[in-house]
């Protein structure tokens, strides 16, 4: 027969370490009870605890996806901001344009509300968002339209003024504007003005913009376009009538040419609207299926979570429990501890 060597030593260290490892079970239980998740969801799940990763991950992904759609709503909000200001003006202008047309003050009064106009379309062109300009397309980082009537001159000015001196043989302003006639001034507009605002020249003259708009991939399986450029027809048009009022100087000009300025601008003006309404109506789509995509993974989203739950989360009640029987586990260990150490061979004789 075999004795089993026992000792007042051996007999303190199995309490203590039965103590150590009840601690280890008590501190995750505690953290059960306070998340009401598994302490260690891995060790806990084996096998499911990759559906777990898995389901995190998309669960991530759509949290991204729906901070980017975020981002491309405030974009086309603001775009859509810009563009009602913009046919505000148009409209308002045109108004102006038809009190103007038969007044004597109406060459002043149209010059005058040309360039704040012109000014105003500038500035709504070179709109940002987080230092990201509004219509430049993809070159976000770039200023769309120079700035009309900066120092030194831009390309934009210097060509109205090439153009007109080319077409008429003086400059705009000269005293000889006098006898441009209506139809000679309708000709210049038709042709060597209209040519300015071509996609060509506006690219080389007007615009550092990008004819690509952003496309943002709004949910796994759509990428739209959620944003307008400065090259936009719309744009050039607008730019063009808004031109011919400020800088051709009308108040040189007879009263037929003027009126024919007039009528061209008016009619192109009428244009821009229609085509930023319809700019405005396409963006309007692309607001509308942004919300429609992150509503419907709000709702994968809180499937996703459900899931989630039901595979890592614990029940508070049996965690409770848990936790009380293992801290009666502990203070009887606690208490084992103490008896045993009091164990002695003289108290035993």
């Amino acid at each position: 027969m075999k004795i089993g060597f026992t000792s007042t030593s051996a007999l303190n260290n199995v309490p203590r370490l039965q103590t150590i490892k009840l601690q280890g079970q008590l501190f995750n239980a505690q953290k059960e009870l306070q998340t009401l998740r598994h302490a260690d969801v891995g060790v806990t799940l084996g096998f499911d605890a990759g559906q777990t990763v898995a389901l995190r991950a998309e669960r991530l992904r759509i949290e991204e996806m729906t901070t980017s759609n975020g981002l491309a709503a405030v974009r086309l909000d603001l775009t859509q901001n810009a563009l009602d200001s913009m046919s505000k003006t148009a409209t308002d202008m045109i108004g102006q344009l038809f009190g103007a047309r038969n007044s004597v003050t109406g060459p002043a009064a149209t010059k005058e509300s040309g360039r704040a106009a012109l000014k105003s379309f500038v500035d709504l062109m070179n709109s940002q968002l987080n230092g990201n300009f509004l219509f430049a397309g993809i070159n976000t980082d770039v200023k769309p339209v120079a700035d009309y009537f900066g120092t030194p001159a831009p390309a934009s000015r210097t060509s109205v003024d090439t153009a007109f001196q080319a077409y008429f043989g003086f400059p705009p302003g000269d005293p000889q504007a006098k006898q441009i006639t209506a139809t000679q001034m309708q000709a210049f507009l038709d042709t060597s003005f209209a040519t300015l605002f071509d996609s060509a020249n506006w690219a080389t003259n007007w615009s550092s913009a990008s004819d690509q708009n952003i496309r943002s991939r709004i949910s796994t399986n759509e990428l739209i376009d959620t944003s307008a450029n400065a090259n936009e027809a719309a744009f050039r048009n607008i730019a063009s009538a808004y031109t011919m009022l400020a800088d051709l100087d009308v108040t040189s000009l007879s009263q037929t040419a003027f009126q024919s300025v007039v009528d061209t601008a008016t009619k192109i003006i009428g244009g821009a609207v229609k085509d930023i309404t319809e700019l405005q109506a396409g963006l309007g789509v692309a607001q509308s299926r942004i919300k429609d995509s992150n509503d419907r993974m709000a709702i994968q989203a809180d499937l996703i979570e459900k899931h989630i739950s039901v595979l890592e989360s614990v029940d508070p009640y049996e965690a409770t429990t848990r936790v009380n029987a293992l801290m009666t586990q502990i203070e009887t260990a606690y208490a084992m501890t103490a008896r045993i150490q009091q164990l002695s061979l003289l108290k035993y004789l």
